[in-house]
């Protein structure tokens, strides 16, 4: 019977044994398992954080950009705001100075030379002089004696004069309000102000 016990007894060992071994086999099989899986689920959050910060990231692009747009787009509408009331205050004392030219003796002079002038530029035709309507007076005598008939012109407000043959088709504008105007032109390119 002892005999019987001991090989019971080592039937039992052997048993256990095996089933120790097929426990730390079911371990090992577990654990590997469970490293598997969080590592994929590690990736799996890894991947997701990374496309959520590119996302981020593209947003936070995108709103730089469109700020920065937005502020360029302010700046030089700033800058064409402050240039444009710099060259309205420069020609609005221009007009000034004109208009005090205009009263003075020397301007009936001027308005004869530049009459003079267009009657170089006609060839001496019949033709139609247009001044300001406060000239047309001065016009009027300064016409005497010449081929030119003295008119009021809507468009002539500085002074000046312009004369335009209608047989030729000739015309000679020697009115301050169109040499104003080319010298606005002028004075926005030649200062670098017509671009920004």
């Amino acid at each position: 019977m002892k005999n019987e016990t001991e090989k019971l007894n080592k039937f039992k060992l052997a048993v256990f044994a095996e089933v120790e071994q097929q426990a730390q086999s079911i371990v090992k099989e577990a654990q590997a398992q469970q490293k598997q899986l969080l590592s994929e689920a590690k990736d799996e959050a890894d991947n997701e954080l990374l496309t959520e910060l590119e996302k981020i990231d593209k947003e936070y692009e995108a709103d730089k950009v469109r700020a920065i747009s937005s502020r360029k787009l302010d700046a030089q509408r700033n800058v064409l705001t402050h240039r444009n009331e710099m060259i309205d205050k420069v020609f609005d004392n221009i007009r000034k100075n004109l208009a005090e030219f205009c009263k003075s003796e020397q301007y009936p002079e001027l308005l004869k030379k530049r009459l003079e002038l267009c009657a170089q530029q006609t060839g001496g035709e019949k033709c139609t002089a247009y001044f300001a309507k406060r000239d047309l007076e001065l016009g009027k005598e300064l016409c005497k004696g010449t081929k030119f008939t003295a008119e009021p012109s809507q468009s002539i407000l500085l002074g000046g004069v312009t004369v335009v043959c209608e047989s030729s088709g000739i015309a000679c504008d020697c009115s301050f309000d169109t040499s104003l105007s080319q010298e606005r032109q002028n004075f926005t390119k030649a200062s670098g102000l017509s671009q920004i």
